[in-house]
């Protein structure tokens, strides 16, 4: 005896082809794969980047390191 859950409803056919007039046409397998996001464009160089994120980082540290150095 099958099971009523394999057979798929009537009318529901999985072989349907999505053209692209169809609304899911831009989410289907046949719409492709080939959309890639355009590069980041950084408005500074990145050497500019880390130049500043050490002085930030040796700001930060920096007055904690000399308070320890005069109060030992």
């Amino acid at each position: 005896m099958p099971n009523e859950w394999d057979a798929p409803p009537p009318g529901d056919e999985e072989d349907e082809e999505i053209s692209p007039g169809d609304p899911d046409y831009d989410l289907s397998e046949a719409h492709g794969y080939t959309w890639e996001p355009e590069p980041r464009r950084w408005s500074f160089p990145p050497w500019l980047v880390a130049t500043i994120s050490l002085i930030l980082a040796a700001a930060l540290v920096l007055p904690t390191v000399l308070f320890i150095l005069n109060h030992s």
